[in-house]
């Protein structure tokens, strides 16, 4: 038993209320030739409000509890014994079925007897379940439990009991034992439908956009910016800025510590290509950490060469995640602009590191500068009188 609402507008229920006969009054001549002005503009009105029909039906049970039942054709909606030919088409099928609706599917529990064999499994509403059930606990520093901390989510779960059962059938493969439409939450419609998981996929051409901003040191959030300026819509990117992020340190985390191989494996690609124009070098230390690199390519051993007669090299600048010192290598052309000759990274400012650095631009030059201006540092001055 249940009470149905007239119609559904955004995220509550509002009944229909029929006027009465006395309250119903004869249209005059002037409002006759305003309705035939507007008549296209109506028209347009409904055009507009057929675009955001509700997607779902909201009742009210016996219980006074709201339910949402979606709107979808009976050929994309699961019903009880529909076979399937392995669990994961069961769950593509549920998983379209959402995605229609508006609404996002997980998978949850799995059933078994006492002797290991499959006996359910459950795939429901990505709102399902008690929203407290994945709270992390904090102990004290006795160990006693105490209180809750709440993880920051977008989506909470609200016990929702929209799902299929899925029982093993033998050679048909697996059966639909149970299904439970309703929903006791509004579905997502619209442009709303665009923050659902089941819409948002990180394109191969995005993750392509994410590198190439990476390499021009553009974050993750102005790239999504960026692609949204090129696709034309937050809509038409397929994904959130959120999804942007994650890839991005999904990137970070499987360099992880092969950082270094892969900078020394692009220097080495590099001059092999181009034809030693290009020259580097590197030390490590006993446990293989790279702890210097230098490198030199063919415009800067060419302005040395014109502008090589004054070098300046200041030890001031500092990676952010390495905490490594950049050493620059830089002069002054006939413009009065700046010109780079080489570049260095060294883990400390030591003597040991200054004099490796000075030896190795040494030889990739092939002699050093008449006049070097530098600060007053007293490990670059010991390295230079050597």
């Amino acid at each position: 038993m249940f009470l149905v609402f007239g119609s559904f507008i955004g995220s509550q229920c509002y009944p229909h209320v029929e006027s009465s006969d006395s309250e119903i009054e004869e249209p005059s001549a002037e409002s006759e030739i305003e309705s035939s002005d507007s008549s296209d503009s109506d028209d347009d009105m409904e055009d507009i409000n057929s675009e955001h029909e509700p997607e779902f039906t909201c009742y009210v049970d016996a219980f006074g509890r709201k339910n949402y039942l979606p709107k979808c054709d009976d050929k994309q909606k699961p019903h009880t014994n529909q076979h399937f030919a392995t669990l994961k088409d069961a769950y593509k099928f549920y998983w379209a079925h959402g995605r229609i609706c508006g609404f996002d599917v997980r998978k949850s529990t799995e059933k078994s007897d006492r002797k290991g064999n499959f006996k359910a499994k459950y795939i429901q509403c990505n709102r399902g379940g008690s929203p407290y059930q994945n709270r992390s606990k904090l102990l004290d520093e006795n160990g006693v439990e105490g209180t809750h901390r709440r993880r920051k989510t977008t989506s909470r779960r609200c016990n929702c009991r929209a799902l299929i059962i899925m029982k093993p059938a033998g050679p048909k493969g697996f059966v639909i034992m149970s299904f439970i439409e309703e929903h006791n939450h509004p579905l997502a419609t619209g442009d709303a439908k665009m923050f659902l998981r089941c819409y948002r996929n990180l394109s191969v051409a995005n993750q392509d956009f994410i590198m190439d901003c990476s390499r021009a040191n553009i974050g993750a959030t102005r790239s999504h910016a960026l692609a949204k300026e090129l696709h034309g819509s937050y809509g038409d990117i397929g994904a959130t800025v959120t999804d942007f992020k994650n890839f991005s340190r999904d990137v970070k985390v499987r360099i992880g510590d092969h950082d270094a191989k892969m900078i020394l494996a692009k220097f080495k690609l590099k001059k092999e290509t181009s034809n030693n124009t290009f020259y580097y070098d590197y030390k490590v230390d006993k446990n293989g950490h790279l702890t210097g690199l230098f490198w030199m390519d063919a415009i800067g051993q060419a302005n040395f060469d014109v502008f090589g007669d004054i070098v300046s090299f200041d030890p001031t600048f500092r990676t952010n995640r390495y905490n490594m010192v950049f050493l620059p290598f830089t002069g002054v052309d006939n413009h009065w602009k700046t010109v780079t000759f080489a570049a260095g990274l060294f883990a400390k400012e030591n003597y040991k590191n200054f004099k490796w650095l000075l030896l190795t631009f040494k030889k990739a030059m092939g002699h050093i500068p008449p006049c070097v201006i530098t600060d007053q540092c007293l490990a670059i001055k010991k390295a230079l009188d050597k």
